[in-house]
């Protein structure tokens, strides 16, 4: 873990101060939070915060600005970038947008010719790239997963559902079954063919729309309600309707109930209307106050009785939404609260309130929002209806950014700390919502935003290294140095996420894939190496995306020796392909042999290719290195070594590439590559022709006219 990483972990959770015992002495009004600039005065200038914001820590004792200023760096007062290049870009963005590494450089070369070549033709070659990579089974298996894990949908145990969130029925290789729910209400109608929460899930992937993944999973979670012993019914349902209010929260709202008393869109303990002391910059709008009835939210017991258990679900005898099947069925009549709780979710619930009484709210509320954007009064009250899907919009905006850049545009309060992070976090939302709540539109957003290709310090021609703005590590402004004030390329280094670091190893050696979820009655192979590298589990076992001891340990244990781990999941193959006969090590190892005078140093620089897109190899240390990993001196000719030394040499070596940084973290890509440091062999389905058959379809489709060659691809107008 790098030290701004333990900074920023530090002192994130610092920056939630207890709530004071009179808020309202401390918070000052939404409306300032909007624009700190219309309510800016001489003597705010001056004048201490009055916000309370000793509690937020950010400020040091021996910082470099008085009463709490934080200016930002030269680079990000000019508004500096430094772009990487192409290469850079096509390396940072495969991984991200369908969870593989790229399939050396030959891959990179060619869709770096592809950008190249659009931009000719007066198109943006990029963002070309990046919606033509945002399709296809890679694409869908990576973003499903996603998705999986923000709703929070449970792997093991009772509240897994596993005939519901995994076994498809038919309708998921079309929009059509998405449409539907889109469209239509929950109740009382039924798309005419079998679906689980699988097909849902694949087919608003391929409508393009995440909307109704969201209305959907409310009912299909709700068939599986955690379980308890030894306890009465009414204790049951107490906990079951605070499970599925908490997750509701979460992974919609991005809000919790214990957080509004001292943070919520109208009111922090850490605002200030003078922007230059100012720790907190919510998104205008009373969105609190719309959902909840109140800025500062309301009793639990009021807001979770919307997910009544008890009488609402009656399983097979049900009413079963848009006709799902395998997800529960329920009673949509008002009888069975055995709690009598007074309900209130966007406003007052009838008696014996349920999901349904829900769900028209959230379907309005996504439609109009689509339709004709966030509508706010002068007073900056918002709809119910649209309160609710535009902080599940933004909630879900947030979480893709941080999995492309590696850090939230948010504390853990869920709001943004500083004037930048609100600016991209506002406008991406808007994006995402304007386009018909497109996951492809949002990603290409992300990978054009200049962040995204930043360049190296010692390569950037920038007054500074920290010339962004804060919004990886926003507790930068503290920095006593005035140059570090801003953020670095190093600010937005991490690992990947779990299932992209997994299934990056897995596809490019060509082993299987994990498990992903299993029957109650199935073992689930591999679990306790997924729960180590911070896939979510189950609600107690939420997973961590970062670089932890066990977590290095538990990866060194199943990879280091450069062996399949035999995870027990999917087979894989090359690029477009399901399953592969062999190995890549062993069908490697037999191209390379075709070629006259191949030595270890080649057969070194052919994997070094394979999974880092890195094939040079510079001097001697390195030489050296890869003499002592792989017992054989890289200047020997592969053709002198028996066949088993040479094969358990190359593993040891693979098994060392993957448990290296240039391997597990994202953020700063190799330098650009000398082509005449490429492999002079390539393993059948990994040549430029066999990847421009496979990669030039799902980038230019049908809207440019090209062709493929052993020499790369041809575009014209």
């Amino acid at each position: 873990m790098t030290t701004n990483t333990c900074k920023l972990l530090a002192l994130s959770l610092l920056a939630l101060p207890a709530c004071s015992d009179d808020p309202a002495t401390d918070a000052t009004s939404k409306a300032d939070s909007a624009d700190p600039s219309a309510t800016t005065d001489a003597s705010a200038t001056d004048a201490v915060p009055t916000t309370g914001d000793t509690s937020d820590t950010d400020t040091p004792t021996t910082g470099p600005v008085d009463n709490g200023e934080e200016p930002g760096p030269p680079g990000t007062d000019l508004g500096e970038d430094c772009d990487a290049g192409d290469e850079a870009f096509v390396k940072r963005l495969i991984p991200l947008m369908q969870g593989r590494r790229p399939e050396g450089m030959r891959e990179v070369r060619l869709l770096v010719s592809m950008i190249t070549q659009l931009d000719a033709i007066g198109v943006d070659g990029r963002a070309v790239l990046a919606r033509g990579l945002a399709s296809g089974d890679l694409y869908l298996r990576r973003w499903r997963q996603f998705i999986w894990e923000q709703l929070r949908i449970n792997r093991v145990e009772v509240k897994s559902n596993y005939n519901c969130y995994s076994v498809p029925n038919g309708p998921n290789a079309s929009p059509d079954l998405a449409a539907f729910i889109r469209d239509n209400d929950a109740l009382n109608t039924t798309f005419g063919a079998k679906f689980s929460m699988a097909d849902v899930l694949e087919s608003a992937l391929r409508l393009d729309d995440i909307s109704p993944i969201y209305r959907a999973d409310m009912f299909a979670r709700m068939a599986r309600p955690l379980g308890g012993a030894n306890i009465s019914q009414e204790e049951f349902e107490v906990n079951a309707r605070s499970n599925f209010g908490e997750i509701f929260e979460s992974a919609y709202l991005g809000r919790r109930s214990g957080c509004l008393e001292c943070h919520n869109s109208e009111e922090s303990v850490t605002f200030n209307p003078d922007p230059k002391f100012n720790h907190f910059w919510s998104i205008p709008g009373n969105f609190e106050r719309a959902i909840y009835g109140d800025a500062k939210g309301r009793p639990e017991a009021e807001l979770y009785a919307a997910f009544r258990v008890t009488g609402f679900l009656v399983d097979k005898n049900g009413s079963r939404p848009w006709g799902m099947t395998s997800c529960g069925g329920f009673d949509p009549g008002r009888s069975g609260d055995i709690l009598t709780d007074k309900g209130y979710l966007g406003g007052d619930l009838p008696a014996g309130q349920n999901l349904f009484d829900v769900d028209p709210l959230l379907k309005s509320g996504f439609t109009s929002l689509a339709a004709d954007g966030l509508t706010l009064e002068d007073n900056l009250s918002v709809g119910p209806d649209q309160a609710l899907a535009y902080l599940t919009a933004s909630n879900l905006v947030n979480n893709v950014w941080k999995e492309m850049m590696g850090y939230p545009l948010t504390l853990a309060h869920n709001f943004p700390r500083n004037e930048k992070q609100r600016e991209i976090l506002q406008t991406l939302t808007e994006t995402f919502v304007a386009e018909d709540y497109s996951l492809r539109a949002l990603l290409t957003e992300i990978a054009l935003h200049p962040y995204f290709n930043a360049e190296a310090p010692d390569l950037c021609d920038t007054s500074t290294a920290y010339f962004m703005a804060p919004v990886f590590e926003p507790y930068a402004p503290t920095s006593a140095d005035p140059d570090r004030r801003g953020n670095g390329v190093g600010d937005r280094v991490q690992r990947f996420s779990a299932w992209v670091l997994i299934e990056s190893a897995m596809r490019s050696m060509w082993w299987a894939l994990p498990v992903r979820h299993v029957s109650d009655q199935d073992q689930f192979p591999a679990l306790e190496f997924l729960r180590d590298q911070g896939v979510f589990i189950k609600d107690a076992q939420n997973g961590f995306n970062g670089v932890d001891f066990n977590g290095l340990l538990s990866w060194e244990d199943r990879i280091a020796t450069g062996d399949d781990p035999k995870l027990g999941g999917a087979c894989t193959g090359p690029l477009g392909q399901e399953c592969a006969m062999y190995e890549w090590i062993e069908l490697m190892l037999v191209e390379a042999s075709k070629t006259p005078g191949t030595t270890i140093r080649d057969l070194a620089s052919a994997i070094k290719d394979r999974l880092i897109s890195e094939p040079t190899i510079d001097d001697e240390a390195e030489l050296a290195a890869i003499a002592a990993v792989m017992g054989l001196d890289p200047a020997t000719k592969m053709s002198e070594v028996d066949t088993g030394t040479l094969e358990d040499a190359t593993r040891r070596f693979v098994g060392l590439i993957l448990n290296t940084p240039q391997f597990m973290l994202s953020g700063v890509p190799s330098r650009d590559q000398d082509p005449a440091n490429d492999p002079a062999f390539a393993v059948p389905g990994t040549d430029t022709a066999a990847l421009c058959d496979q990669l030039a379809p799902a980038v230019l489709a049908d809207t440019y006219s090209w062709s493929c060659g052993p020499d790369g691809v041809k575009i014209s107008k």
